[in-house]
């Protein structure tokens, strides 16, 4: 096993002379992470605030007296028009309303979190007390109390998991940056200890070594395990290290957002154990299949051109997953490679992974991964293979 770390060595320090790859896959994703996360929570928070505390103009049109006062209650200056609709789609107001036959029109640029968006709220909810201050009158003109509107009262309550409360958005972003920084934090250096090795011509003289040949890939596989691992854990560490920062520098400007958007772990020792185990072996299965098709590459960006889709056929799975309370859970669910452990995943950060789960996935994907690194020996055995550049 000696040979085995020494070429775990050589390709471990390889990786260290490429700083670029260092940088792109271990520390951008630490400081992109808690930016791509929470800069637009941040100010789009910021941006609410702001457009509750100014006073915008809206573009009214025949509105009766009282329902204006309750817009310029509500700090919205109302500016008579004719146009409405035509007006707000040519930015001349953010929002306006018409009020014909009884009923408020208000119009606004609804398609995304725009502020013509966050003024139409601001309508709404002035428009809204009006109404309910005239049901008011209405029922007291009639000697009724307005508590004949509400007899029976509605509380929901939250009773999912306390991990899965803790996690909000992460129950979901957790398995889906595990398994994309997995796979291109591991791509770069299989490329490189394969097909990056024909382009330098050092491949040959590796092979022609006496060293077993099973040893060459299970040094190269470890080295590509290694990196793989660490980019996933950067990736998540600098989500979850970031989200604790946001939350404690900026807890203001988080005031009145989305509280799932924050999210946390807040798991079992034993949970965190699972959720490494489960990512060693997908990574092991993902090094395997990038390392066969890197030796198969005659240049590097060929072998490029092999990964990509990978990504891309990772997606309809984890897509799938937002969906996972649809399905009725099956066992053989978990026997489907890479699904199965994006469904362990999730249920680990949910706190609802079962121990048939986790057996079921475990065992499966170090099936999988053995065939894998099986067909990954077996490539690097054949000389149409190894020679196709």
């Amino acid at each position: 096993m000696s040979a085995v770390v020494r070429i775990y060595i050589k390709e471990m320090l390889s990786v260290l002379r490429e700083r670029r790859v260092l940088f792109t896959t271990l520390l951008l994703p630490i400081l992109l992470m808690p930016i791509l996360m929470y800069g637009p929570l941040l100010f789009f928070g910021n941006a609410a605030r702001q457009t509750q505390a100014q006073v915008q103009k809206v573009g009214v049109q025949d509105l009766p007296p009282v329902a204006l006062e309750a817009l310029r209650t509500a700090r919205l200056e109302p500016v008579p028009t004719a146009t409405p609709e035509a007006d707000v789609r040519e930015q001349r107001f953010q929002a306006a309303v018409r009020f014909r036959g009884g009923t408020f029109t208000i119009y606004g640029r609804l398609s995304g979190a725009t502020q013509s968006s966050l003024v139409v709220g601001k309508i709404e909810t002035a428009l809204r007390d009006y109404k309910d201050s005239l049901v008011a009158q209405a029922l007291q003109a009639r000697g009724l109390s307005p508590e004949v509107l509400e007899p029976v009262r509605i509380v929901t309550q939250d009773a999912s998991r306390v991990q899965e409360r803790a996690a909000g958005i992460f129950a979901f972003l957790i398995p889906y940056f595990l398994v994309i920084f997995i796979l291109n934090g591991g791509q770069a250096v299989a490329i490189d200890a394969t097909a990056g090795e024909k382009e330098k011509g050092t491949l040959e003289a590796l092979l022609a070594a006496p060293v077993p040949l099973m040893q060459v890939v299970l040094g190269k596989a470890l080295a590509t395990l290694t990196v793989a691992l660490a980019a996933a854990l950067a990736g998540v560490g600098g989500i979850v290290l970031g989200g604790t920062l946001v939350r404690g520098l900026f807890s203001g400007l988080l005031q009145g957002t989305n509280p799932d958007l924050g999210g946390g772990l807040s798991l079992e020792p034993w949970a965190y154990a699972a959720l490494l185990a489960t990512s060693v072996l997908f990574a092991a299965l993902m090094v395997s299949i990038q390392l066969s098709l890197g030796i198969y590459a005659r240049s590097f960006k060929e072998a490029q051109s092999y990964m990509a889709p990978l990504l891309l056929v990772f997606i309809v799975p984890l897509l799938l997953l937002q969906f996972s309370d649809f399905l009725i859970q099956q066992p053989w669910f978990y026997l489907i490679p890479a699904f199965n452990v994006m469904l362990l995943l999730d249920g680990l950060v949910k706190g609802s992974a079962e121990p048939w789960q986790l057996l079921l996935t475990w065992g499966s994907t170090l099936a999988y991964a053995g065939l894998a690194l099986g067909l990954a020996v077996r490539s690097f055995q054949r000389e149409d293979v190894v020679f196709r550049n």
